[in-house]
């Protein structure tokens, strides 16, 4: 497995260089409507479903369920990630090709893990885009949909499971890495990215 503290690295400057030019501080970006109120990582919902259906596999409501999933649910974003079972299942989804043997949520566990990866290594819809808390949650649930596919079914779970299981994961890193050092919400959208540095570091 490479480096993730060498790939967030990366995927930083990529960010730091491509958000420089769109200087976002309000507006849907960092504001939605619909945002975790403090609670999370604030995204633009509509721009989350539409990159996800772009390159994930399932509709639009697939995404939409898992991203009520994760509002309906703000009490877990403070839950410590368990980065043992994320490592080990990434390892066994991407490394073993034993998807099928996984539960949904694991599956979803590994998505997580592997659009970081392809995020922060300069690859993927997210560096494409410019980067942003929204491009890395639409990676992550587009990735989970196309490893359930590949999987032929996991061992249990169903495909929503597995979506909701990776953007839980991607927020819980993103409230882990930003909240967790004192920054005060609604600061710059590069905040959370940042921060999964010391987390990256921590998958190393």
């Amino acid at each position: 497995m490479d480096n993730f503290m060498n790939l967030a690295k990366k995927g930083l400057e990529t960010y730091s260089n491509s958000s420089s030019n769109v200087s976002k501080t309000g507006g849907a970006e960092l504001n939605p409507g619909n945002s975790q109120s403090g609670h999370g990582p604030s995204f633009d919902h509509d721009e989350v479903v539409k990159t996800a259906e772009q390159h994930g596999s399932g509709d639009s409501s697939l995404f939409e369920a898992a991203l009520g999933f994760i509002s309906n649910n703000k009490q877990d974003h403070q839950q410590p990630l368990d980065e043992e079972h994320v490592t080990k299942a990434h390892q066994q989804a991407y490394q073993e090709n034993n998807a099928g043997n996984m539960s949904a949520n694991s599956i979803g566990a590994a998505a997580a893990l592997q659009s970081l990866k392809q995020f922060t290594s300069g690859s993927g819809a997210g560096a494409s885009s410019g980067g942003s808390q929204s491009q890395l949650i639409s990676l992550a649930m587009a990735e989970a949909s196309k490893l359930f596919d590949k999987s032929g079914g996991p061992a249990s779970g169903n495909k929503q499971d597995a979506v909701n299981g990776a953007a839980m994961t991607v927020v819980k890193l993103l409230v882990q890495s930003k909240f967790g050092g004192g920054q005060p919400t609604g600061g710059s959208n590069s905040g959370g990215l940042s921060g999964l540095l010391s987390m990256a570091s921590k998958f190393a």
